[in-house]
């Protein structure tokens, strides 16, 4: 199996935490983030994740893709039910903008291997910028304002449940919740709450999908 994945995106980011957990074998294949050709070719939307299966037929929702490999992988390792993160995907999309507004012009300057062309970086940020309503150079100068808003969005999150409470298992509200608070950590200094911090390196290590902080900007 080829699963096609940005290694900033969310939604890939949910995929590669079942399949790493459930100690699936496939092959990761990033694409530039201005291919459009592969991405039609496989579903006929320009979007990702894409899990191309060895017989042929290929599948795009995340969620799908982390159900399929749940399905496949070690039955041992157990994925949680979930309880509820509304909470989290709430202060999520309420602080949406400043998120963006510090994410988006990091994701093209941290060297990642879906914008490892100018024509890549560019794609990204003419629609990153329409988005976001100013430009990436501009986002980068107010990054101060938009961190103490983030901060304070982070401040107010409940705690999240450690997997070591749970022996050493995720949930499918990780699923949901990590992807956004491990993009967070592109951010130089950014505070965020020991407990959070401790979730973070527990659903990394249990998944196998690294922080950016030794990269941080």
């Amino acid at each position: 199996m080829k699963l096609y994945v940005y290694h900033h995106c969310p939604y890939c980011i949910r995929a590669m935490m079942v399949a790493n957990y459930k100690d699936i074998s496939y092959e990761t294949v990033f694409l530039l983030n201005d291919d459009e050709e592969t991405c039609y070719r496989l579903v006929n939307a320009k979007q990702v994740p894409i899990l191309e299966f060895d017989q042929g037929g290929a599948i795009a929702e995340s969620l799908d893709i982390a159900a399929r490999f749940d399905e496949l992988g070690d039955g041992g390792r157990v994925i949680r039910p979930a309880d509820d993160c509304s909470a989290f995907s709430a202060a999520f999309s309420d602080s949406g903008m400043p998120i963006n507004c510090l994410l988006f012009p990091r994701n093209i300057a941290l060297g990642l291997p879906e914008f490892m062309t100018e024509d890549a970086r560019g794609y990204f940020r003419t629609k990153k910028e329409k988005i976001i309503g100013q430009s990436f150079s501009q986002a980068m100068t107010d990054t101060r304002q938009h961190k103490v808003q983030v901060e304070t969005m982070l401040a107010n999150l409940p705690a999240p449940s450690l997997p070591s409470h749970h022996e050493n298992t995720i949930s499918w509200d990780d699923v949901m919740i990590f992807p956004t608070l491990r993009n967070l950590t592109m951010v130089a200094e950014l505070k965020i709450p020991p407990t959070i911090r401790e979730y973070l390196n527990q659903v990394s290590q249990l998944t196998g999908i690294q922080l950016y902080l030794d990269q941080a900007i």
